[in-house]
């Protein structure tokens, strides 16, 4: 009969399974280890120096950060009297009042938004500058087999898989579903937006189209509504002689007239940007410590997976 030759460190008992009643035996794996430290360093090693590798090649993300905040002004009730008016000289500027701050934050990443990105052409352009051929002056799907490789796996499983279009409203609004980062202080008030991009100038004109477009938007929105509100109520105040309706009348005629002023105003409506969006000046992405740090975690993950099969093989 041959004679059973063991490695130094592991015993019969090795026999017995990593993982026992749902727990995990340390102290067998620990042995594991120690006996098939080769293998687990080697993997380590490799999954380290990869991990370099990818620090080199990844494309570095910069934070792109633009602080808004709501305008504000003297916000003083109306009382019917056309001396409300006058709050409208001086410093004061256009209330927009928190509700409608926080309509604004929220159609950010509305589709409105993303069409008034979409509208400008060169700046779609420098947002996806892989699927544009300057020399060609067309768009063209970019070539990756990898994403080929997933879209035909994904068919093959039944998934539906959209064909490649060059970029448009739906992809920028992707974009700002996926990228854009909105951060309220709810102590003073102010939102943070940013844009984490390996293009920060491009970001940062994303953040000043975004909040100048929407911002106009809602200008005009209130624009229109208070010039409409003003024909209506001039037309029955005219047909109202109760001396109570005309009150009520000229109270709301005054509010639209104030609200039609503030937004003919040639200043910020509803978000004031204070100070240009500034760019961080070192990568937010990838964080080298924490990729060394994970890829050391996970080689050694690895290592000893490998070495536990190689366990239970012998």
């Amino acid at each position: 009969m041959a004679a059973i030759v063991q490695e130094p460190g592991i015993d019969q008992g090795r026999a017995q399974p990593v993982i026992r009643e749902g727990m995990l035996d340390l102290h067998l794996l620990s042995r594991i280890a120690k006996a098939e430290s080769v293998t687990v360093l080697t993997i380590m090693v490799v999954v380290f120096l990869a991990s370099i590798v990818y620090l080199h090649v990844a494309r570095q993300k910069y934070a792109v950060r633009m602080v808004i905040n709501a305008v504000q002004s003297k916000s003083q009730s109306s009382n019917g009297s056309l001396e409300d008016l006058s709050s409208l000289a001086g410093i004061d500027l256009p209330s927009a009042g928190s509700s409608q701050f926080r309509l604004f934050v929220g159609a950010l990443r509305s589709p409105f938004a993303a069409q008034a990105i979409a509208a400008d052409e060169d700046l779609v352009k420098a947002m996806f500058p892989r699927e544009w051929s300057a020399s060609e002056g067309k768009w063209h799907e970019p070539p990756n087999i990898a994403l080929k490789i997933a879209h035909a796996v994904g068919a093959a499983l039944g998934w539906h898989i959209p064909p490649w279009q060059p970029p448009g409203v739906s992809r920028v609004f992707e974009y700002l579903k996926d990228q854009l980062k909105i951060v309220p202080d709810n102590k003073s008030g102010v939102v943070t937006l940013e844009i984490d991009s390996p293009m920060p100038k491009v970001a940062e004109r994303v953040l000043l189209t975004m909040n100048n477009a929407v911002d106009e938007r809602m200008r005009q929105h209130d624009l229109t509504r208070a010039t409409i509100d003003l024909d209506y109520l001039s037309k029955r105040l005219s047909t109202v002689n109760v001396e109570d309706y005309r009150k009520a009348l000229v109270t709301n005629m005054v509010d639209q007239e104030k609200t039609r002023m503030l937004a003919s105003a040639p200043l910020p409506y509803v978000s004031d940007v204070l100070g240009k969006p500034l760019i961080s000046e070192k990568p937010v992405s990838p964080v080298p410590l924490a990729v060394l740090f994970g890829a050391l975690i996970l080689g050694a993950l690895l290592g000893l997976g490998v070495a536990s099969v190689r366990y239970r093989r012998r």
